[in-house]
């Protein structure tokens, strides 16, 4: 039996790293354990949709799979109509409302005018009372978002839709006897998993079941799968541990830190053990769903950003209570790490009349991309030093404050860069140079595309947050974030560039207020002109044309919703051709939707949503899904040969 360790030789973003390696390979056996399934309840559609999307993907590979006793403890509740109880809108909304009612009975008792001039209300007793009553008579109109939201009908069909062909079909009377046979003895001893229940009255051994469920179908499935993942929300010290020291990259070079906020967990090695002499291998990885959600969005962050923001309400919360002792099969939130009920936050904004309101565009001024050079380019503002540009030589050790706002950035972890951006609007811009509010705003827009909650806030409030800098630091922000969309950590201009959320940068700098930092966004760009269909500080509106039909079988026609694409013409420039073995981000081979066919060409083109007008043939519903014949793609590269 292996000592386990008391270092770990990674750093956290190692670390993450590892797991997402090991969950996106095909060799991986993944499991769920049932505060999993209980979480979803806590997700806005958005954010359970992009869930789903991941587990139908894996669940193509025949990877994953649901333990039998975490769906009978799933079952448990159901049963007894408990499920409603687990969303946000049963906790949140009417309480709110309750509270604010029994506020207002008290304030009638003590409000009188000396009161109100001390709080600076403009009016009298009865005024401010009958505005009480009418902002919480106004409550529900926001709260029932919450019903639509969170509804546990809707929740439960959907896992019933996805995960069902997911679950084991394990004899549990069997396992149940055979927990019952060794529980006592391991409870007694405390071997994991489960002596921490030792103490229930009910369910003891519902860890130990699952446990068993692992190890069996592990070993059947071992040639296949010679790596496994248990995805739990349960961290008690029966499953996990965590490690004293961990390793952190620092400019003066690699060096051990006290691993706490955040800590990395490992694995019980005494559960290693155990699973190595039943499956004949140790490669088993218990993880919870903040890390896997975060390793996930190291690699692929767009396809997990509206999950990553959900789930980052609770990280702070997941820190309180790491040590809970409380049992894997009990459904809500005092299950998992995270107290906080409501897990939802504002979606980022993609609708172009929405992204209009935010910023208060003014008159853009339009800028012909093939007729644009240097001496047309107004005098330049913004000059920053080669440090700035090439991120990779900034010196973010010197002391500042700023400073210290961009090494926490550059840590690619969220419970680090999400209190670093709250930070920003209390910076005292005295003596600080404008290179660091360039870098600050490179940093600011990494944070975001990597998914960091509060950095993704604020680039969809980016309108308000630069209205409370100074002008000249705005435009050191703003023109810092567009840089690093199309400039890498070395200065050298994108392959790929860095687009998930280009929107209301590029819709910010069309504004007069930028008009410094689109002058020096467009100068940097003048080199790669025939590489951009879009240009950053311009109106230009570039047209989608698709052209499809409606595939028929037989004589009858198929689902109406369901077209077979003959054309996609970005501007003219048709992008099918004949499917070759090339890959990449760069194409699509089999089927789409409306809103992903306008996202690939988004992200690896840099065009923002909002310039791009669509244009069907026939005219389309939203939901309609176009499918590729057998021997085409459609290939974005082909915009750069025209």
């Amino acid at each position: 039996m292996p000592f386990g360790t008391n270092s770990i030789c990674k750093t956290k973003e190692e670390h993450l790293r590892s797991i997402a390696d090991l969950v996106v390979n095909r060799e991986t056996l993944i499991f769920f354990d049932t505060n999993i399934i209980a979480y979803l309840y806590k997700f806005h559609v958005a954010a359970r949709d992009e869930f789903f999307n991941w587990t139908d993907a894996v669940m193509a590979g025949n990877r994953l799979r649901i333990p039998a006793w975490s769906a009978n403890e799933y079952l448990s509740r159901l049963t007894s109509n408990q499920l409603q109880t687990y969303t946000p809108k049963s906790k949140e909304p009417d309480q709110i409302k309750k509270t604010l009612e029994t506020m207002l009975e008290a304030a009638s008792l003590f409000v009188d005018d000396s009161l109100l001039r001390k709080i600076s209300f403009l009016g009298d007793r009865t005024l401010f009372l009958a505005e009480f009553r009418k902002a919480i008579d106004a409550i529900p109109q926001f709260t029932c978002a919450f019903k639509q939201q969170f509804d546990p009908k809707t929740v439960h069909e959907q896992i019933m839709e996805h995960l069902s062909p997911a679950v084991l079909n394990s004899d549990v009377t069997n396992l149940c006897v055979r927990a019952a046979k060794e529980g006592d003895t391991r409870i007694e001893h405390r071997l994991p998993p489960g002596f921490k229940d030792g103490k229930k009255d009910e369910n003891r051994f519902g860890d130990l079941i699952i446990w068993f469920e692992i190890l069996e179908y592990a070993k059947l499935n071992a040639i296949d799968f010679p790596s496994v993942v248990f995805i739990s929300n349960d961290e008690k010290s029966d499953w996990v541990y965590a490690p004293q020291f961990r390793d952190e990259n620092t400019r003066g070079g690699r060096r051990q830190i006290p691993n706490v906020k955040p800590e990395i967990k490992l694995i019980d090695p005494r559960l290693v053990s155990e699973f190595k002499r039943t499956v004949n291998h140790n490669k088993i990885v218990i993880c919870n769903l903040f890390d896997l959600i975060e390793a996930l969005s190291i690699g692929n962050p767009a396809d997990f950003r509206q999950l990553a923001a959900a789930i980052q309400i609770n990280i702070a919360d997941a820190a309180l209570s790491e040590s809970s002792d409380l049992s894997t099969d009990e459904l809500g939130a005092e299950n998992s790490p995270a107290e906080n009920p409501i897990l939802i936050r504002a979606s980022i904004v993609e609708d172009p009349d929405v992204l209009i309101a935010i910023g208060e565009v003014e008159t853009p001024i339009v800028v012909d991309a093939e007729n644009v050079n240097p001496q047309q380019v107004p005098a330049l503002h913004l000059l920053y030093g080669q440090s700035a540009l090439h991120d990779s030589e900034y010196d973010s050790d010197a002391p500042s404050a700023i400073n210290e706002i961009i090494r926490e950035l550059k840590s690619h972890n969220w419970y680090i860069q999400n209190p670093a951006i709250t930070k920003i609007n209390a910076i005292d811009d005295q003596a600080i140079s404008r290179d660091s509010w360039f870098v600050l705003g490179r940093n600011i827009y990494q944070a975001a595309c990597g998914n960091s909650g509060k950095a993704m806030d604020f680039v969809a409030n980016l309108g308000a947050h630069l209205s409370r800098l100074s002008p000249e630091n705005a435009n050191d922000i703003l023109a810092g974030m567009v840089f690093e969309i199309y400039f890498d950590l070395n200065g050298q201009f994108r392959s790929e560039p860095k687009a998930y959320l280009i929107e209301i940068p590029l819709q910010q700098i069309v504004s007069e207020n930028f008009s410094c930092a689109k002058e020096f966004i467009l100068l940097q760009l003048q080199p790669y002109l025939n590489e951009l269909k879009f240009l950053p500080g311009t109106s230009q509106k570039l047209n989608l044309k698709v052209v499809s039909r409606s595939p028929s079988l037989g004589g009858f026609t198929r689902l109406r919703r369901e077209h077979v694409m003959q054309s996609v013409q970005l501007d003219s420039i048709e992008l099918i051709c004949q499917r070759d073995d090339a890959a990449g981000m760069h194409m699509i081979r089999d089927r789409c939707s409306v809103t992903t066919l306008i996202d690939y060409i988004s992200k690896n083109l840099a065009i923002p949503r909002w310039a791009i007008e669509c244009t069907f043939e026939p005219i389309v519903e939203a939901d309609t899904t176009f499918q590729l014949e057998g021997d085409k793609m459609i290939d974005f590269r082909l915009t750069k040969i025209a």
